[in-house]
């Protein structure tokens, strides 16, 4: 589903994140859209991108847009008006040669395999590093406790020998 959701944008010719604010989706919806979508969020997608042929996006069956959508003069994203949209098994054609095929769809996932790869470790390493802040907060507290702990005794300890 998700490489279809990414053959949409391509159509849209926006990015992931220009989408993901348009639509009302979470920062990186795109990249962690699995085999199936929650209700609530395709509804989001469907009332910002009617056009979207929902049952292909979830089954990758049928053409990209609604019919009622193919050939009209639409300004869809920043796209220009009058665009055609084909998807047939796997190959997209938005009537102008521009083509997406399972191919390319191939070759630009081994690209970007070793960026989502460097995201992913980068992700693990910022939770590494936060688990740190929290540990070390929560060292940093039990020492100042002990260190009021310490001067409230010290300044009980001047009172009495101050009487």
């Amino acid at each position: 589903m998700k490489d279809r959701l990414i053959l949409f944008l391509a159509y849209l010719d926006i990015g992931q994140v220009k989408f993901e604010e348009i639509v009302g989706l979470s920062r990186g919806f795109v990249n962690k859209v699995g085999d199936s979508i929650r209700e609530a969020n395709l509804k989001k997608i469907t009332n910002a991108y009617p056009e979207l042929n929902t049952n292909w996006l979830k089954t990758g069956e049928g053409e990209m847009l609604k019919p009622s959508y193919v050939n009209q003069s639409n300004v869809i994203g920043d796209n220009i008006q009058g665009a055609h949209v084909t998807v047939t098994k796997g190959i997209v054609d938005k009537g102008a040669g521009h083509s997406i095929t399972n191919s390319d769809i191939s070759a630009i996932k081994e690209l970007m395999s070793p960026i989502v790869s460097l995201m992913e470790k980068k992700d693990e390493q910022i939770s590494e590093v936060i688990a740190i802040l929290k540990s070390k907060e929560e060292q940093l507290s039990g020492m100042m406790k002990s260190k009021d702990e310490q001067i409230n005794r010290l300044i009980g300890l001047v009172e009495r020998h101050g009487q």
